[in-house]
């Protein structure tokens, strides 16, 4: 075992991952709502959509510029210098080579989102693509040693350098849909820059007759995730081309602006949990009883966060967008409260993700991705007829479809998890009615009386007072909960730089009796 910062059992090295992964996430979702606060006084919903439906086209871009080779250098066992090389320009050159494709092609591609021919958000945006391109092996470099804490403290200065420095300055400016473009290029150069700087791997450009034999492996396992990844840009962005091609930009400014104000609290936790979830399963993936135990803990811990907040959310929808966008967004009430419905599926299918990657599972994940964007189109589709509010059930309707798809398949991997995993949902069951009881009735009371800040305070309270309530109540119920979060207090460093030296497998003898959130994986891939 490596000694330092590292030392210590892979399972506390993940809680802890877990830790500084959530606070960069929660870091990153207050620059978000503030840059969304500013950005929403200076921008139209017009320019907010043109920008979204130019992110929508690049952003798919990303995907395919890669083929999962960060990933895949997370899953691989033994991992040899050679095969970063040959995965770094890999990256990107292909990156190069699509952000060339997209050049070129912007005015066909800006008529398939519902752009004007001679826009240049498209082109803009393309320099961010080639940044991410020298950015994922780094990364994934980073997320294989659980270097979680500097991945965040990167994430985060991107973030803000990205939106409150570049973005938000030039939409003062005057600069509209280009501010968040440009604000996207920033955020990427600091990323891939810092990234470089702290992983620091081999540049050297591998010989093309070795280059290949290094690359295959990895790209065996990139694709695959690759083709989930396809699928679950599909399902995240189906609805967005629906809005898009049959409502128009302006509405699609609306619409995305009610997702993304889902996406906060469902991003903290889900992107924070697959963070630490993904590289500690792929280390250790034969064990599926400790598995079992891990996967409906973690699924537990995302319960007790994202149900009360789900109430909270629907119950103040009108005062937060009120107080958030203002008066000109008032479209984006009703699709909020739809999505906020639906944000305990959309943030726990993610653990289903880290259990699919890391098992090596990623063919049978990446049809159940695909069906997912085809959940989505039919919903959204179905949906236009009646309005954004349409699209908005639509989808979350394809929401919690896929949830249950992939909590299906991880039973396939790890037998009797399922039902676990449903009865666990019970003792939820009251933390839920009290939070929307005690919100609701506070929200009712307020509203025909006070400002809107007035009336979200009061009921945060009311909220508070109810949901912590319940919680000590029946605080024996969620004690293994509560051990997971004590357990993340402990001290923080990061991991070694490579494989974790050490016995994995016994790092995790403990892992019951500790209560920790995450395991290893197990051996056998589904499919």
């Amino acid at each position: 075992m490596s000694g330092g910062a590292g030392r210590g059992s892979l399972t506390g090295r993940t809680v802890r991952g877990f830790a500084w992964a959530f606070v960069g996430t929660v870091s990153q979702a207050v620059l978000q709502i503030v840059s969304m606060v500013v950005l929403a006084r200076l921008l139209t919903p017009t320019e907010f959509g043109s920008a979204t439906a130019a992110v929508l086209v690049v952003g798919f871009c990303q995907l395919a510029s890669q083929l999962g080779v960060g990933p895949a250098l997370v899953h691989r066992k033994g991992l040899e210098d050679a095969q970063i090389r040959a995965a770094f320009w890999f990256s990107v050159l292909f990156s190069a080579l699509l952000a060339a494709v997209l050049w070129i092609g912007t005015p066909a591609f800006n008529g398939l989102v519902g752009l004007p021919s001679d826009s240049w958000l498209i082109r803009v945006l393309t320099l961010a693509l080639l940044l991410n391109g020298v950015a994922a092996v780094p990364m994934g470099l980073l997320q294989r040693s659980l270097r979680l804490r500097e991945l965040a403290l990167v994430d985060v200065l991107a973030f803000a350098a990205g939106t409150i420095g570049v973005s938000v300055v030039l939409a003062l400016l005057g600069a509209g849909a280009a501010s968040v473009a440009w604000g996207a290029v920033a955020g990427g150069t600091i990323t891939a820059v810092g990234y470089l700087v702290l992983a620091r791997p081999d540049l050297r450009p591998p010989s093309p007759a070795r280059a290949w034999s290094d690359l295959a492996p990895l790209l065996r396992f990139g694709a695959g995730y690759s083709l989930s990844q396809f699928g679950n840009w599909a399902a995240l962005n189906a609805d967005n081309l629906v809005v898009s091609r049959v409502l128009g930009p302006a509405q699609l400014g609306a619409y995305a602006r009610a997702y993304n104000l889902l996406s906060q609290p469902a991003n903290i936790i889900g992107a924070a949990a697959d963070k630490a979830l993904f590289p500690a399963m792929a280390k250790v993936r034969d064990d599926g009883e400790r598995l079992r135990t891990a996967y409906v803990r973690a699924a537990s811990l995302v319960a007790l966060v994202t149900v009360p907040a789900s109430a909270l959310l629907f119950v103040l929808a009108p005062e937060i967008v009120a107080i958030l966008l203002g008066s000109q967004w008032t479209a984006v009430v009703a699709p909020l409260q739809a999505f906020a419905v639906v944000l305990l599926p959309r943030t726990a299918y993610r653990i289903s993700g880290s259990l699919t990657r890391a098992t090596g599972a990623v063919y049978g994940g990446a049809w159940r991705q695909w069906l997912y964007g085809v959940e989505v189109i039919a919903g959204s589709a179905i949906g236009s007829h009646w309005g954004l509010t349409g699209v908005a059930v639509g989808a979350s309707v394809a929401i919690v479809l896929h949830y249950l798809v992939t909590l299906q398949f991880s039973g396939r991997v790890a037998p009797g998890l399922v039902p676990q995993v449903l009865r666990m949902y019970v003792k939820h069951l009251p933390v839920a009615v009290v939070s929307f009881a005690a919100a609701e009735a506070a929200a009712l009371a307020t509203r025909p009386y006070l400002p809107a800040v007035a009336v979200a305070l009061v009921t945060g309270v009311a909220w508070a007072a109810g949901t912590g309530g319940v919680v000590l109540l029946l605080r024996r119920a969620f004690r293994p909960e509560l051990e997971v979060l004590r357990s993340a207090r402990g001290g923080g460093g990061s991991s070694p730089s490579d494989d974790d030296a050490g016995d994995p497998e016994g790092e995790l003898d403990d892992l019951s009796e500790r209560g920790a959130a995450v395991p290893g994986g197990v051996g056998t891939s589904a499919t």
